[in-house]
């Protein structure tokens, strides 16, 4: 079997795009329950570059459909550097954060470390495809793949001076079973690629995540894929934060990732939102890390 050549893991402990005890301990979670050494096994070198740390401005909830947007613009560009001088270095960067708005800066260092056009995967129960107009919340780490694709305030969707971050069509939502009525309608009527679960379900995990990328593949030469754990089906993963029913199972999960990484195309992958609190033995965590480490081994065994 061969192994990636190098890769670095970058830890993202923020919950300023949404609320809730816990999830700002999943990347530590994860790396006391071995990952960097489950790492070892599909990479030549495997580097534990720390959680980034941010000096946050003051939290700001004063607007009712826009929580707090001054700290997620503060950690998305802490964001960028890590993951923009990963790639320049060559090495694969494995990302695990507390929540999805950080994603924001996730895609801007791959769009300076890559200088090639990169498509997304973004695996989740939900769309996160909400606007301040639509959402039920309020929370930014539901409206982030719109705000990647230019809908929504200035102040999130030109964070880096351009927009959109990407275009619709180069945004796969995979997995999703839990989309808002507004939210579903704006994204049937957009030309995001939309994977409900019944279409999953339809086509089978992996002939769904093939069509995904050869959908993207005409529209960008590299693939980063982003995991909300919450994409996996409550019975097989317990220390998800928002429990929908119905998901991907671990072994349906794997076998899509592993196809996303035979394309040769991926350049990074995500997984976020992982409960701590909701995984006191540590047993959620170790099979999580088995589930990345299966997803980016190269060659079928």
């Amino acid at each position: 079997m061969s192994k990636l050549k190098a890769l670095s893991v970058i830890g993202i402990p923020y919950t300023v795009g949404w609320k809730g005890e816990g999830i700002d301990e999943g990347p530590s979670a994860l790396r006391r329950a071995g990952l960097l050494k489950e790492l070892q096994q599909i990479a030549e070198e495997v580097v534990d570059l720390g959680n980034i740390v941010v000096d946050l401005p003051p939290r700001d909830d004063t607007n009712p459909k826009l929580l707090n947007p001054d700290q997620v613009v503060a950690v998305c560009m802490a964001a960028v550097p890590p993951v923009r001088d990963a790639c320049r270095r060559g090495c694969f960067p494995v990302i695990l954060g507390s929540e999805d708005s950080v994603i924001m800066g996730i895609i801007e260092g791959f769009r300076q470390g890559l200088n090639e056009p990169v498509g997304l995967i973004y695996l989740d129960a939900h769309g996160d495809f909400n606007t301040p107009e639509t959402t039920p919340s309020g929370l930014i780490g539901g409206m982030d793949v719109a705000i990647l694709a230019g809908r929504g305030p200035d102040q999130l969707t030109n964070i880096f001076g351009h927009k959109p971050q990407l275009g619709e069509e180069q945004i796969v939502i995979f997995g999703a079973r839990d989309l808002d009525p507004p939210e579903r309608e704006m994204l049937e009527r957009s030309r995001v690629h939309l994977y409900t679960m019944d279409r999953v379900r339809e086509l089978g995990a992996e002939r769904a995540i093939k069509e995904a990328t050869d959908n993207l593949s005409r529209f960008c030469k590299k693939i980063y894929t982003h995991m909300d754990i919450d994409v996996l089906d409550p019975n097989e993963m317990k220390a998800v934060h928002m429990s929908v029913p119905d998901g991907l199972t671990l072994a349906e999960c794997a076998s899509a990732l592993r196809a996303v990484q035979e394309t040769g195309k991926l350049c990074g992958l995500a997984v976020m939102v992982f409960n701590a609190r909701k995984d006191p033995e540590g047993t959620e965590a170790k099979k999580l890390n088995r589930l990345i480490v299966d997803s980016l081994r190269q060659g079928r065994d």
